[in-house]
């Protein structure tokens, strides 16, 4: 805090974030945008810098079921990466399965959200923690405020 007041005296600060630092993992990615003409999509893929040099992802039409996000995952290149590539700690597919799942549940019931992310998610053998995350939401004015969700 006193670093921020010497470099920016005028600046109000409220409070501090401090987090645990998540132990590394495989870095995935899972998002959502929405196609002008299919509506939410949710990607999945290798997270961190291997999204944006690889662009291995893949792509499925909200709402999922279960087959759905297993073929995301399972249909990417670096899928042997996630079973546990030359002795490194596998990721567990059916938790990934889920949080893609959860998801697609959550973006089908919030209709006002326009762009999600969540990149990079540190996949484990038992556990996930997704250690960044961005949603951007569509201008109010342009949604209904009555929605149900297309699929129960």
């Amino acid at each position: 805090m006193n670093s921020v007041k010497q470099k920016e005296p005028g600046a109000q600060i409220w409070g501090v974030t401090v987090q645990k630092m998540a132990r590394p993992g495989i870095e995935v990615i899972i998002g959502m945008s929405k196609d002008p003409q299919f509506g939410p999509v949710l990607m999945f893929g290798l997270g961190g810098v291997f999204v944006e040099v690889l662009k291995d992802v893949s792509f499925r039409i909200v709402p999922l079921v279960r087959r759905d996000a297993s073929e995301m995952i399972t249909e990417i290149k670096g899928f042997p990466i996630l079973k546990g590539y030359r002795g490194q700690e596998p990721a567990n597919i059916p938790l990934l399965e889920k949080t893609l799942l959860k998801l697609s549940e959550f973006v089908d019931a919030n209709p006002e959200i326009k762009e999600l992310d969540m990149n990079p998610i540190f996949a484990y053998k038992d556990d996930a923690v997704a250690v960044d995350a961005r949603i951007i939401m569509e201008d109010l004015s342009e949604i209904s405020l009555v929605h149900e969700p297309k699929h129960k």
